[in-house]
Order: structure tokens, then sequence, then C-alpha cells
């Protein structure tokens, strides 16, 4: 199963941090933007490939410290089809070098990301599509979106659904059809509730540090994974990625 993969990916690199590549524009370096712009003008073509060349520096700066790469998918999108041949090629490098690939997609139709150009191992969907988002190919697997960090979005969230929270009952959901489910929180009693509720569920925790994603994790440091968004800005994201996982060792160790 794919999620096994995930798992005995992050037991080779002995640490629960994934690289995320979620680039702002604004936020990397200036210079590589305008070695393409000159070359092709202020175009889409530039963009994307300032973001090819940004995101290929960071998978083979971490590729061997870090066991899975979380691609958010709108950054690229938003250059059109030379962003998603980007994001194409981004999974396909970092499947390469030995990194899980799951694409951040929070979409309804699997089959564009864990089929044809992109082939991701998994992707992030929204937790309330048919029956057929939550069955991948065998090899594959869904992370269902349950927390996020948008604005007002836990005005709907932290509704009342029965006797738990609505992204509680999405999460049992999910987790019925053996899906993996993903938060955007800092909060341990999120984290305490999700777990809780979803025992054998594998989660992906954005936004959260290692203390607060401690009770995510089982006695051998098995059954989650924290996304850090600080490195690939880092100008050493070597650096930065040894320093995440030296951080996250003093609370979590995988055996």
């Amino acid at each position: 199963m794919s999620i096994e993969r995930l798992q005995a990916c992050i037991r080779r690199r002995k640490t629960p941090v994934a690289l995320v590549l979620n680039p702002v524009e604004e936020r990397l370096d200036g210079k590589f933007l305008n070695n393409f712009t000159n070359m092709y003008g202020d175009c889409p073509m530039a963009h994307a490939e300032a973001l090819r060349y940004h995101g290929s520096q960071a998978i083979s700066q971490t590729a061997e410290l870090l066991p899975a790469v979380i691609l958010r998918a709108e950054p690229y999108l938003s250059q059109g089809f030379m962003g998603m041949d980007v994001l194409s090629n981004l999974v396909n490098m970092a499947k390469s070098q030995g990194m899980y690939t799951v694409v951040d997609a929070r979409c309804a139709g699997i089959e564009p990301w864990l089929g044809g150009g992109v082939n991701a191992d998994a992707v992030t969907v929204l937790p309330y599509g048919s029956a057929e988002s939550w069955t991948p190919p065998e090899d594959k697997a869904v992370f269902a979106v349950l927390r996020t960090r948008d604005a007002g979005t836990g005005s709907v969230q932290n509704l009342m659904a029965g006797d738990r929270q609505v992204f509680l009952a999405a999460g049992e959901q999910a987790a019925r059809f053996g899906a993996g489910a993903m938060a955007e929180t800092g909060y341990s009693l999120d984290i305490r509730d999700l777990r809780r509720r979803l025992k054998d569920t594998f989660l992906l925790l954005a936004c959260c540090d290692g203390d607060n994603a401690y009770p995510a994790f089982d006695e051998y440091g098995h059954g989650a994974m924290i996304a850090d968004e600080s490195i690939q800005y880092a100008p050493d994201m070597a650096a930065a990625a040894q320093e995440a996982v030296a951080t996250m060792k003093k609370t979590i160790q995988v055996l």
C-alpha cells in the first residue's frame, strides 16, 4: 500500500519532516526570475522556469535528508500549461531521488494527479466528494483535508455533527475508505481529537511543530508526518533541512 511506502520512507530517513514546495514568488531569490525574464520576457514561461529551478534545487538539496515532498498545486497551475509541466517534472524528479510525493491539490477528482504526466504517489482531496474520491489505485494514496488555516473556515469545520465536530466526522468517513487525513493546525487539542477518533489513520500535519504534533505519533514515531514550509526559503536548504531534522528528534524519535 502507498501509505506503507510512505512510512517506510520515514523510517529510512529517521525523521517525519517533509519538504513543502508552496513557493510565493516574492519570497524567492529575485535574480533567478530576472535571468528567465531576460531570456523569455515577462511571461508564464519565465515564471514557470523560475519555479522549476527553485523546486529542483530544493529537492536535490534535501532528498538525502527528508522522506517526502509536498507540492502545493496552485503556484504551478497559475502559470498555465507550463506550470503543470513544471509540477509534473518536479514530482518525477523527487520520485527518482527516493522521495515520496504528495500533490496538495485539494481536489474532487484524483485521476489528473495520480495518473498521466504528474503521477504522484498521493494527492489531497476535499472530504465531501463521492466514493470515487477515496478509491485510488492500490499503489497510490489519498489524504482528506480536514482542517485548513484559511480565515473563517473554522466557522464551518467546528460545527457539530452529532457528538463531534464536522472535521472529525469527515475524517471518520475518510478513514472508512482507507484514506489518510491532512490538518493545518498548531493546536495539540485538535491533533489529540484526530488521533482519538482516527486511531489507525496516517496524519499529515501542517502549520505544526513537534511538541504540538506529538499526540499524532505512536511510541515508535510512526503514524504521522509534519510538513515544513520554511525549508524552501532558506539560503542553504540542506542546512535548514538538517536543522529541522535535529530539532524534531528532540521531541519525536523514529524507530
